[in-house]
């Protein structure tokens, strides 16, 4: 639910695994688990899903390229493109 804020008070354990409540692993898409990214940034442990992630820097990208006649798209099908030419001749 992007935007909705929840909290949990959860404990890090001696050997610094960390759980996270179910109801905010839902709420990310982490029901079954999932690659995270943790940062610190200004005082606090941030985490992330890659997936997020991904899918802020594939918008960044869009917008950077939006006119050029550039695109995610374009550049992921002309990659496509050579890794089966590259196949074909090999």
């Amino acid at each position: 639910m992007p935007g909705s804020e929840s909290g949990a008070l959860t404990r890090v354990s001696d050997s610094g695994k960390l759980n996270l409540p179910s109801h905010l692993r839902k709420m990310v898409g982490l029901e079954k688990g999932g690659p995270v990214m943790i940062r610190f940034e200004n005082g606090e442990l941030r985490i992330r899903t890659v997936r997020s992630i991904l899918e802020e820097l594939q918008r960044e990208a869009q917008a950077l390229f939006a006119g050029s006649g550039e695109s995610v798209n374009k550049f992921l099908a002309d990659r496509r493109a050579e890794a089966a030419a590259e196949e074909n001749e090999g």
